[in-house]
């Protein structure tokens, strides 16, 4: 009778130790409930019309030429002159001359480079429409602000929500 109640006990104290392992399951935090953001959606909505009221102004710039074609990402561009060299790739090292300017016409900077392509080392516009170059190319692109300098601009040399163009001449 003895050695029963003992095992009742045991086997009451291990359901107990069992039932009491049960994990509890975290709270959300009281400020990440269903609540909208509105200053979040405002910025979001104040962005967009920038971006196309801007893009309606380049397309303008472009089309007045019409020779130039709109990439998918988002800026223009004109191969005016086919070389023979290889294409240009993530991890190439190119050179290439270049002339900044501003839609109104205003070379703002000029010069040579030498970078890998796929390090970042210059704007998202201009890199990727690089890429879309081989070696002894020539070509322009038309870079909206935001695949260029954006709402800090470029140094004094290119302000605040400036799109620019670069002309490009790729080196063999």
């Amino acid at each position: 009778m003895i050695k029963s109640t003992v095992n009742l006990g045991i086997i009451l104290i291990f359901i107990l130790f069992l039932s009491s392992c049960k994990k509890i399951s975290p709270q959300l935090p009281s400020n990440k409930g269903n609540v909208e953001d509105k200053s979040s959606a405002s910025l979001l909505m104040i962005n967009q019309n920038l971006t196309l009221k801007e893009d309606s102004i380049i397309k303008k710039f472009a089309e007045k030429d019409g020779s130039f074609k709109k990439n998918a990402i988002g800026f223009w561009y004109r191969i005016s002159k086919t070389g023979k060299g290889a294409s240009i790739k993530d991890s190439v090292s190119c050179n290439f001359e270049y002339h900044l300017l501003l839609l109104d016409g205003k070379t703002v900077e000029k010069g040579e480079k030498q970078i890998v392509i796929g390090k970042k080392q210059l704007i998202v516009g201009l890199e990727e429409g690089l890429k879309l170059m081989q070696k002894g190319d020539s070509a322009t692109f038309i870079i909206p602000w935001y695949l260029g300098y954006g709402m800090k601009g470029y140094e004094q040399i290119v302000p605040p929500y400036t799109s620019i163009i670069y002309k490009i001449r790729m080196q063999d």
